[in-house]
């Protein structure tokens, strides 16, 4: 028996030793994490530009019926050293929905495990306390239908890791707004910039990036810049997607008093400019508003087709 319990420690040593050197692959592997995520966004051109447009990645996964699994996410520091994310999983059918830049702008409801996807939602922070907004995040999505089967439990590493590559949508529109010729001034004399009011902006999302829910109203003051020699007054409003024909309504307003000067359809607009949002990724609407001493004037800025880097 003593001779038994030798000669089958001495296997078991030989056995493990071979596995330690040798590099083909064919001892058991216990894999945490057998399933990798790639993260890859394009725009409207062939560049790689990920790194560059997304800066964080919430990652919901939900099984085929729609039942709630996990969450997890990826930082900046962590998305540099890898575009992407790994998860364990079960075998069997799985729908991934990814945010990417969801910032203390956007609200993401609270998920559990009695939770489902068609019930998951985004919407403006500032819903929760209102229906008036300042802004909204360069929102990106993504979704992935994923079919893990058995042969993950198998013993080697090309088995057992399943490795996808998801391609992100941008899921926001920047609208850019230009005034200028406004004289506003303060009881001291300094020139104010407009307060810009936008209503009619889609208020969320779905899960499946489909938007619901009442319209939400941005409001916030414009700023003072130089562009081209002007002192020009700017502000860069990003929103929800949204359709050609839409009911949005931008306002310019007075700082001094609050007062409307000038009030503009932007569906009329984008029909007049021949703009369109719709199947464009990087989608723009740049308007510049200029006051005259008998008029004013709505057009395209010479310098809106620039593209600017969004503020993350």
């Amino acid at each position: 028996m003593r001779l038994f319990h030798l000669f089958f420690a001495l296997f078991v040593v030989v056995i493990f030793s071979k596995c330690i050197d040798d590099s083909s692959g064919e001892c058991p592997i216990d894999i945490e994490n057998n399933f990798i995520l790639k993260f890859r966004y394009v725009s409207d051109g062939p560049e790689e530009l990920f790194i560059e447009k997304i800066k964080r990645v919430d990652v919901f996964v939900f099984k085929e019926d729609g039942q709630y699994v996990m969450t997890r996410s990826a930082d900046l520091a962590a998305l540099t050293s890898f575009a992407g994310i790994t998860l364990d999983l079960d075998p069997g059918s799985y729908r991934i929905v990814c945010w990417g830049n969801a910032s203390e702008k956007t609200f993401i409801s609270p998920l559990s495990t009695n939770s489902m996807m068609k019930d998951a939602f985004v919407s403006y922070t500032a819903l929760r306390n209102g229906t008036v907004a300042t802004n909204g995040d360069t929102l990106y999505y993504a979704l992935d239908h994923t079919v893990l089967s058995p042969s993950l439990k198998a013993t080697t590493v090309s088995e057992t890791v399943i490795e996808r590559i998801l391609d992100f949508h941008n899921a926001f529109v920047k609208v850019q707004v230009y005034i200028k010729g406004l004289v506003d001034k303060d009881p001291l004399g300094n020139l104010l910039a407009p307060v810009i009011e936008m209503t009619g902006v889609t208020s969320g999302y779905n899960f499946e990036m489909q938007t619901f829910g009442n319209a939400v109203r941005y409001l916030n003051t414009s700023a003072f810049e130089n562009i081209s020699g002007e002192k020009i007054a700017a502000i860069t409003f990003y929103t929800l997607r949204f359709k050609d024909d839409n009911p949005i309504e931008i306002r310019i307003k007075k700082s001094s008093d609050g007062s409307t000067l000038t009030t503009i359809n932007l569906k009329d607009f984008m029909k007049e400019n021949n703009i369109t949002v719709e199947g464009i990724e990087e989608a723009l609407v740049p308007i510049l508003v200029e006051y005259k001493e008998a008029s004013v004037e709505i057009s395209i800025p010479e310098w809106g087709q620039i593209p600017v880097d969004p503020e993350l």
